[in-house]
């Protein structure tokens, strides 16, 4: 089982979840490869409770797709030179003068995730993943009833286990649980 700090790999405790790390691949919003491999890091406790929602959704005949979880400062930066908004893309943190840490991708205590059905379709979301429109959040009027519900139901498993969803992204998580750690620059 390999760990770096806090974080353990995803699949050494659960073989169950679809890793599909988007920035692994150029199919993510920089058009770039930004990870240097699709291994899927998290915070241990973090996983924990992962696993628990993922059982709730494999319980109702439904799969989870991990689309990101830790990620590098490095990482982080260059986010931010493709698209300096700090509404969409968070400030990469100044580690020499940080003092206080929030759970974020950069120390493994957020998830950004998916829902897939028995056949390995993506359940019909409110949006694409990365999506810096409105359509992104469950209070756009614009989006279709079953995305809407679907979002929903996810939002309800994932806060029902610990974690908190994030208005602008429905496919984004924090753990309100574990308190949060500083912030990771292993690179992945």
């Amino acid at each position: 089982m390999e760990k770096k700090g806090d974080l353990i790999r995803l699949l050494d405790l659960d073989s169950d979840f679809i890793i599909e790390l988007k920035y692994a691949t150029p199919d993510n919003f920089t058009g770039r490869i930004i990870y240097e491999s699709g291994e899927c890091y998290i915070n241990k406790n973090t996983a924990k409770l992962l696993i628990e929602a993922k059982n709730i959704f494999k319980s109702d005949g439904y799969s989870v797709k991990i689309w990101d979880a830790y990620r590098p400062i490095r990482a982080q930066k260059k986010f931010f030179e493709v698209l300096p908004d700090p509404d969409f893309v968070a400030i990469p943190p100044d580690m020499h003068t940080l003092k206080n840490f929030r759970a974020t991708h950069l120390n493994g205590l957020c998830v950004d995730l998916t829902l897939v059905d028995k056949n390995g379709n993506e359940l019909e979301m409110p949006s694409g993943f990365d999506d810096f429109t409105e359509k992104a959040s469950l209070s756009c009027p614009d989006i279709s009833e079953k995305g809407r519900e679907n979002a929903l139901y996810l939002k309800k498993v994932m806060e029902k286990v610990g974690f908190e969803g994030y208005d602008r992204e429905w496919w984004h998580f924090y753990d309100k649980k574990t308190p949060p750690t500083p912030f990771l620059d292993y690179p992945i």
